[in-house]
């Protein structure tokens, strides 16, 4: 099946409903992209070549317009100088000058139609070129949607849901005997701390019996 072919049974039934209706939609798109590549490619060399054409016959036409005025003086100036054979010479001259030229009008008129329906053929498949490459990100993206999805489920379906639970729970466990170790130790010391600063301090009060001899023993004296 040729590009032009394809081109034209998308552009009957409508790119979005072919493409969405292929198994693999994706590889179509780019299938296509890349023929509608080498075809543009050919489209725009034949298009080139007609724009040459044309230009080329736009120099001769202009050269047969000059011709045809030139032989057109010459027929006048032999008329006034009642030359008559160089009056015929030049008036066949610019007859069959005018012939060619206009055979040359007519080609170029049916190559500027042709031009005109090359470069309406290259834009509709440049647009066709376009709309396949939006359609190309496209499935790309719901591709590589689908995949991460995709992905995403065969994570949770190999998750085994009672081994994770068991695995917190003994993790859980673990935690809460770590935090019950430091409630213990803090309230030991909590402890220990309230003994010690209410146990008697016996050098203190060795020091204060002997200030308090001293001060009755100085009494005394008096």
């Amino acid at each position: 099946m040729g590009i032009f072919k394809r081109v034209n049974d998308i552009a009957m039934a409508g790119i979005h409903e072919v493409l969405d209706k292929m198994e693999n939609p994706l590889s179509m798109v780019k299938q296509y992209i890349r023929e509608l590549e080498g075809k543009l490619m050919e489209a725009k060399l034949a298009l080139s070549n007609q724009l040459l054409a044309e230009r080329k016959y736009e120099v001769i036409i202009a050269e047969l317009e000059h011709l045809v005025q030139k032989r057109t003086r010459q027929a006048n100036i032999a008329i006034d100088r009642n030359e008559e054979d160089m009056a015929v010479l030049a008036v066949e001259e610019k007859l069959a000058t005018e012939r060619k030229l206009q055979a040359h009008q007519d080609q170029y008129e049916a190559m500027r139609q042709q031009t005109l329906a090359l470069e309406d053929q290259l834009k509709r498949l440049m647009e066709l070129y376009e709309e396949l490459q939006n359609k190309k990100l496209m499935y790309l993206s719901r591709a590589n949607t689908a995949h991460a999805i995709q992905q995403v489920n065969n994570t949770l379906y190999s998750v085994d849901a009672s081994s994770i639970g068991k695995n917190f729970a003994r993790m859980e466990e673990q935690i809460w005997q770590l935090e019950a170790r430091a409630a213990a130790s803090l309230r030991v010391n909590k402890l220990v701390n309230a003994t010690v600063s209410s146990a008697p301090d016996l050098a203190f009060q060795e020091d204060v019996s002997l200030e308090l001899e001293k001060l009755k023993a100085a009494r005394k004296a008096v």
